[in-house]
């Protein structure tokens, strides 16, 4: 039992296994009141109160304090990082709403990291998405204590949540999932259903957290896809992607089937299918020192005009090569994994249908 589940948490995605373990430790601490949520948030009071002690103490003692406390301070800096991992349960003291958003944000987090998601399972990718939105997160929710309401209190982990699932629902936007498990709808339509759920449940302040969150992602989209806002969420509105029948960016909004697929135009769609209005041109993919650092291989995944020029916007990825040989024909595959990474892939033998 011990094996199957060490073995089912790492097949986890790496991003949502980290977020969802930190998460729900940090949840396990805060039930057991060893940790308080004050100590974890990035809330601009609290950071206001300890600069002002770092002006009273640098008035009246000596350089040794005045040093400490201003190392103190930067200490606090980790706020930053530990707000992120605080559900609106914890802080209400709702630990079953704290669980549903666990849930919800392991449910898509994980999709969207997985190979057949948008990032197809490249973890400096997705972990470079998260830095991005989470920054602008924070920056945006200190920027609105500080400019217009110093009580409203953020709750990051909400935003993320929000930053997720939109980034989810534009790359699936054609699925149809049950709202509540009530409602048929399209994924393309979920941020609105639940910024309306957000806003009659909640209330403003829960409704204005999810708002920063999805404004996060779609920022982050408008800059990868080189895209103007407002104008890029009309379907087609970039129709001058395609060349004949190739785009010239991945499209961003179509589930496919397979991994080859990513690239391929889809044609005679129903009545009711959603158009591509965005397409993944790379500007934002992770920084090559990223994946340096995390000792991560370059060549498994496109990149256009992040580091190469626009003419060799081609996949790094070279297909294997098949051939067939009588009734028989031989396959293989990428060798892919989110784990693992190895210079000969496995090879398989199939039969061909209907011969």
């Amino acid at each position: 039992m011990a094996n199957e589940l060490a073995d089912n948490i790492k097949n986890i995605p790496p991003v949502t296994r980290f977020f969802t373990i930190v998460t729900v430790v940090i949840c396990v601490l805060n039930s057991l009141r060893l940790i308080h949520p004050f100590q974890l948030v990035c809330y601009l009071p609290i950071i206001m109160e300890k600069t002002d002690v770092i002006r009273s103490y640098t008035n009246y003692t000596n350089v040794f304090f005045k040093n400490m406390y201003i190392l103190g301070v930067l200490f606090q800096s980790y706020r930053f990082f530990t707000t992120l991992f605080l559900p609106v349960g914890m802080i209400a003291d709702q630990p079953f709403n704290a669980i549903l958003d666990i849930y919800f944000f392991y449910t898509f987090s994980n999709h969207l990291e997985s190979p057949s998601g948008k990032f197809r399972g490249n973890f400096p990718d997705y972990l470079w998405f998260t830095m991005i939105t989470s920054t602008i997160c924070v920056a945006m929710s200190i920027m609105y204590n500080y400019l217009i309401d110093i009580t409203h209190f953020p709750v990051h982990h909400q935003m993320m949540l929000s930053a997720v699932t939109y980034m989810w629902s534009r790359y699936s936007k054609n699925s149809i999932i049950n709202f509540l498990g009530l409602v048929p709808i399209k994924a393309y339509y979920l941020p609105l259903f639940n910024l309306f759920f957000k806003l009659m449940i909640s209330g403003y302040s829960s409704f204005w957290d999810s708002v920063v969150g999805i404004f996060s992602a779609y920022v982050y989209q408008c800059v990868m896809s080189d895209t103007l806002p407002v104008y890029n969420l009309f379907p087609n509105a970039y129709s001058s992607f395609f060349e004949g029948n190739v785009s010239r960016g991945r499209r961003v909004g179509t589930i496919h089937m397979n991994f080859d697929d990513h690239d391929r135009p889809i044609t005679n769609q129903s009545g009711d299918f959603i158009g591509d209005s965005i397409f993944d041109k790379g500007y934002l993919k992770a920084p090559l020192w990223l994946y340096k650092l995390l000792n991560y291989p370059t060549n498994n995944s496109k990149r256009i005009t992040a580091f190469d020029s626009e003419r060799n916007f081609t996949s790094n990825i070279r297909p294997q090569k098949q051939s067939a040989k009588g009734p028989n024909a031989s396959g293989s595959s990428t060798g892919f994994s989110i784990f693992k990474y190895s210079n000969s892939p496995f090879k398989g033998t199939g039969h061909r249908l209907g011969s």
